[in-house]
């Protein structure tokens, strides 16, 4: 089994902002009050069953934060102070949402002085230690949720949009963060956060922090220490109370105490509303045991060495019967080549036959003084192998000038004139008298 929670008020803060962008860039913003809020809730609601088919959970919960404040602003009074004003469509927008859950029947929860965090990591830890669920998935775009990742509790970072985002597991936290996901709070006690307008210790630098965390396990026990060892430590104890509270701005509590039942948040038992609980069943059989982490493309299989190869034949095109000797004559087949040319390859090439000059009256004569002087050779070459004896003084005919062959002198290439600019051949300069 899989348990869903999500981090409602991201998600609808950031349904809400982008029709309220739509309706100031349409110019109708101060009158589309009720239309913002009815499309938001349609749009939100719809996302929750998009989510719902996504990641295909059998229990699900929606978490909200209070509207009021919490137990963080009693403890520090400038928390969260940074921040705009909330728009004025948040508080009818919330109480559109919770009427439209209701009668869907899809659950959802807020805690009175608290934040949908602490909620968030009750539940998680609750659900681990009931041990029924394989997976639980925390949809969120709050990297605050990354200390409560554990092997069986992971994060869905939403970033951009809602289905493109990033998976926070325990192989790859460290990575994002930097750091040891449990020390995420003892980091921002000493460091601070913008974002929620957590001041830290002036002229503190990470480096030398995290030096410390790596020394100490637990913050809390450097801090009950009385003698500090070099400066950065004594600048630490100096702060002593002023970090207690920051610890408790920036953890997340898990110990609080309300009823829960895990048969209350079956998706199955609201997903039949609208007809497709057929559907819904059919994909948890299926994908039951697949993870939601993206697995690398599978590999191909080589195949052995020894295994013979596998040719494609192609499709023998269509061929007029007038091609087809032209085709077949140009196919040659040799003993030792493969078979593999059919009569649907194309035609080999035929070589073009370079054209020979005619040659001159010079090079004629020539040509027949070399042919008789041939002629000549091979009759002596004749009349000598009928004598058994061959005389001292003779000489081989192999060494008779006679019997070699001279080299075909090249023609010089003719020169051609220069031509001038209006394309007339040029004279050749004369020379004054």
């Amino acid at each position: 089994m899989q348990l869903l929670l999500i981090d409602g008020n991201h998600i609808m803060y950031s349904v809400l902002f982008r029709h309220i962008a739509k309706a100031k860039k349409r110019g109708d913003y101060e009158e589309a009050t009720e239309r913002i809020v009815e499309k938001a809730c349609q749009q939100f609601t719809t996302t929750m069953r998009k989510l719902a088919r996504r990641f295909k959970p059998t229990h699900m919960i929606v978490i909200f934060d209070n509207d009021g404040q919490n137990f963080r602003h009693r403890l520090s009074p400038i928390y969260k102070a940074n921040r705009k004003e909330r728009p004025k469509e948040v508080y009818p927008l919330k109480q559109a949402i919770y009427k439209r859950f209701q009668e869907e029947g899809i659950p959802y929860l807020y805690a009175q002085d608290y934040e949908g965090d602490d909620l968030l990591g009750t539940i998680s830890l609750r659900a681990e230690q009931a041990r029924t669920f394989r997976r639980i998935i925390l949809c969120s775009g709050d990297m605050d949720l990354a200390q409560l990742v554990t092997p069986k509790t992971q994060l869905y970072q939403i970033n951009s949009g809602i289905f493109t985002g990033t998976w926070v597991t325990h192989k790859n936290v460290k990575d994002i963060v930097q750091v040891d996901p449990k020390k995420l709070p003892e980091i921002k006690a000493l460091l601070g956060d913008r974002t929620d307008n957590i001041k830290g210790i002036s002229g503190l630098r990470r480096p030398n922090a995290l030096r410390v965390l790596e020394t100490y396990p637990k913050l809390t026990d450097f801090l009950d220490k009385a003698k500090p060892r070099n400066k950065t430590e004594s600048l630490i104890l100096s702060h002593r109370q002023h970090v207690l509270t920051n610890l408790e701005l920036a953890r997340i509590r898990c110990d609080l105490r309300f009823y829960l039942r895990w048969e209350d948040y079956l998706v199955s038992a609201w997903w039949e509303n609208d007809g497709s609980k057929a559907y819904y069943s059919s994909q948890i059989d299926l994908d039951e045991d697949d993870d939601l982490e993206e697995r690398p493309a599978p590999k191909k299989k080589k195949p052995p060495a020894n295994a013979p190869a596998v040719r494609v034949a192609k499709p023998a095109l269509k061929e007029s019967p007038a091609s087809a000797p032209d085709k077949a004559s140009a196919v040659q087949t040799t003993a030792g080549s493969e078979a593999d040319e059919t009569l649907g390859d194309k035609p080999a090439k035929r070589k073009r036959r370079r054209r020979r000059k005619p040659k001159s009256a010079g090079e004629a004569g020539h040509a027949a003084a070399s042919a008789s002087a041939a002629t000549d050779s091979a009759s002596s070459a004749s009349a000598a192998a009928s004598v058994p004896v061959a005389k001292p003084g003779a000489e081989s005919l192999a060494d008779t000038p006679s019997a070699e062959v001279k080299p075909k002198k090249k023609r010089p290439r003719r020169r051609r004139r220069k031509k001038t600019t209006n394309g007339q051949v040029s004279a050749p300069s004369e020379q004054p008298v």
